[in-house]
This record gives structure tokens, C-alpha cells and sequence, in this order.
């Protein structure tokens, strides 16, 4: 099976494949916080996902799954009866589970994900841990779906049974998304990022924190060579052998804001000639993935929608096909971003991108992945 976009022929071979897609069973590491319940949010009525295990930490251990504080804003959905598993013994506990996510720290997450890997488990990661590791892809569903060809590589030729794939940091994607069509079209000499992220983004600690403190540190440290280094993973080429990085200069400085959700970033491009921006409105509306070719569960039908501006409220649901606002059902809510105030001065573009980073950026964007994993026969029979 190829990676690349679908001709009418391969989408055919597709449709009863995915037309027949047996669920599989998975597990979630992390419990209570706020990646690992998008997690169960968004597993609780996967039509191809059957959430049958949850592990977290010492805290939660050997409590029951309904025991723990939901902390979304949304209501919690049904969800299976679990007791919360222990970190220690968990590959024997997981015996029926094939697929697992991880919305672990990265200390742990170091210690426990490529174990399961190479046990013999399908782990989807938005832990830092691995994402620029040789031998694990970092992939956005519909930006760099061939970069799972060398994955695909070594479990043709029987080297591994197990693997680890990573979802990126959540502010990466409005800003390479948006960038991708562009990139393909005409090329892109520099890009220049600049965040204003969420609380959420920190993790539930500094969520609470800051809404009783009513502020936030600025400062992220760390982040803006993490989105540097993905951004211009994201962008390279892939062969059947390795991935390698585009080669393009990429700047990036990073703000924590009193937001609860949601992260926005202001764009610069240095496009490779001059353009404007109907020209790039016209690439980027027409942009659609192997996600979209493939019609995956949680891939929005339309992933960059071109905005006058950004309303980071309603924008939250980007990509819904419901109005009820519950990622629970609606798999596509929150999962397309929004690209806006375009302006192209020659050979400069400059946009303002939105997604949100707890669901697109996050368990989201790691499930829309292992949609896509499952649909290319990555995951077996």
C-alpha cells in the first residue's frame, strides 16, 4: 500500500477495508490528566477504537476510572468500568490490548513506551520522549503521511513487531499545516513563528494555577527549539529506508497567555517567489491530505479553513460536523485549523493560525495518526 494521496483506483481498493475495520482493543497510560481524558473522550465512541484499559500513576492506581475528578469542560462521556492499572507489570495486565497512547510525562514515558513497543504493542505518543528519534515517526495525519513508509519498511521486512509513533507538540500544527500546500507549491526560504499558548498546553497543574492566580509566567523554556527542530521534521522528505529534515531556516519564540484553551501563532513565511494572497488562499483551501483521501474518523473534511480573523472561542470546534461541541461524538469538532489575517507583501506572507492544542495538537492529532496507521495495514490483520 502506497502513503501518498489516493487516485480513484487505491481509494476503491480502500472502501471496503475501512467499510469493515474490526475495533480493536487499547489502552491509555495517564489517567487524570488533561491529554489522557481527550484521550477517553475521544475513545469512548470510536467506531474503530475500544477503550479497554487505562493506566496512570501511584495516585490513581487501583482506583476506578469513575472515581477520578474530570477535569474537561465538557461532560464526561460513558465510559467503560475500568479500575485504573499500575505502571509495574503492565505489559502482562495488557494481554488482549493491541494499540496504546500515551499522554504520559516524559521522564515516564522514556521509561515505559519503547518497552511496550518492542513487546509487541502499537504505541501512539504525545510524550516529547521520542519525536525526534531515528527510528520513530513524527507524523501529522494529514500533513507528512509518507513519513511512516520507513515504519512500514521494517515491518514488511519482519524487524519489528511493535512500534512507537508521535504525535507533535501541540503549536506546531497551525503553523505547519497552514505552511504545507505552500511548500509544496512554490517553495519557502524562511519561516519566522511567534505563540501565544494556552494554559491548557502546560499541563493540568498550571491550568488550576493559573486560574486562582489570575496569571501566567510568559516564559516557556525549551519550546521554541522544540517547535524549530518539528517544524522542519514535519516538512522533510521520506524514503523507504529514513526521513530527513527540510532544509529551511525556521525561528520561533514562545509565550505562555491567561487563555484557557486553545493556541494561536503568528506566522512570517519568506516564500521562494512573489506571490498574493489569493494565490495562497487558493493552495491552502484546496489542501487536503491522506486523511482526507481516506476519510478517517476524526480527519476534518476540510483541514485549513481560511477565517477574516480568529474568534478562540468558536474556533475551539473548528472542523465540527454537529453543534453540540462534544469531541465525544463528534470526532471532527476541534480538529481542523483556522487560518487567518493573511496578507502577502512580494515575497512575504504573514497569517495568524488557531487550533486546539488539547485535542487537534494533542490526543486528537495521536488518534487521527493511529486512524491512519490502521487504515495503511500498519497495524496488521
Amino acid at each position: 500500500m502506497v502513503l501518498e494521496v489516493s487516485t480513484s483506483v487505491s481509494l476503491k481498493k480502500y472502501s471496503a477495508t475501512l467499510g469493515s475495520m474490526r475495533r480493536r482493543k487499547v489502552a491509555i497510560l495517564g489517567g487524570g490528566g488533561i491529554v489522557s481524558q481527550r484521550f477517553q473522550q475521544r475513545l469512548a465512541n470510536h467506531p474503530w477504537f475500544e477503550l479497554a484499559a487505562v493506566a496512570g500513576s501511584p495516585r490513581t492506581t487501583g482506583k476506578a476510572l469513575s472515581d477520578i475528578v474530570w477535569v474537561l469542560p465538557e461532560p464526561r462521556p460513558a465510559l467503560p468500568d475500568l479500575t485504573i492499572l499500575g505502571m509495574d507489570g503492565l505489559i502482562e495486565a495488557l494481554d488482549d490490548v493491541e494499540v496504546v497512547f500515551s499522554g504520559l510525562p516524559s521522564d515516564v514515558a522514556a521509561q515505559i513506551e519503547k518497552p511496550l513497543a518492542e513487546a509487541g504493542f502499537f504505541v501512539f505518543s504525545n510524550a516529547s520522549t521520542h519525536r525526534m528519534d531515528d527510528d520513530v515517526p513524527l507524523v501529522i495525519a494529514d500533513l507528512n503521511p509518507h513519513h511512516l513508509l520507513p515504519l512500514k519498511t521494517k515491518l514488511a521486512a519482519g524487524q519489528s513487531q511493535g512500534f512507537v509513533a508521535c504525535g507533535t507538540n501541540c503549536t506546531v500544527v497551525p503553523a505547519a499545516l497552514p505552511i504545507k500546500p505552500i511548500w509544496d507549491m512554490i517553495g519557502l526560504r524562511k519561516v519566522s513563528i511567534r505563540t501565544e499558548q494556552a494554559t491548557s498546553g502546560g499541563g493540568l497543574n498550571l491550568l488550576v494555577r493559573a486560574r486562582e492566580e489570575g496569571k501566567v509566567e510568559p516564559e516557556i523554556p525549551g519550546e521554541a527549539e522544540k517547535i524549530v527542530e518539528e517544524c522542519r521534521s514535519l516538512l522533510g522528505r521520506a524514503t523507504a529506508e529514513r526521513c530527513t529534515q527540510a532544509n529551511i531556516v525556521v525561528d520561533c519564540s514562545c509565550r505562555r497567555v491567561l487563555r484557557e484553551w486553545g493556541h494561536l501563532v503568528h506566522v512570517e513565511v519568506q516564500l521562494s517567489r512573489e506571490s498574493d494572497a489569493a494565490e495562497v488562499i487558493e493552495w491552502v483551501s484546496n489542501h487536503r491530505g491522506r486523511a482526507q483521501a481516506l476519510n478517517l474518523p476524526s480527519a476534518p473534511q476540510i483541514p485549513i479553513i481560511i477565517a477574516a480573523d480568529i474568534d478562540t472561542d468558536a474556533d475551539r470546534w473548528a472542523g465540527a460536523e454537529s453543534d453540540n461541541q462534544d469531541p465525544s461524538t463528534d470526532l471532527r469538532a476541534g480538529m481542523a485549523v483556522v487560518m487567518a489575517n493573511i496578507e502577502v507583501e512580494g515575497r512575504t506572507l504573514r497569517f495568524t493560525g488557531y487550533s486546539a492544542n488539547t485535542i487537534r495538537g494533542a490526543a486528537g492529532g495521536t488518534v487521527l495518526l493511529a486512524e491512519l496507521a490502521a487504515a495503511e495495514g500498519l497495524l496488521g490483520e
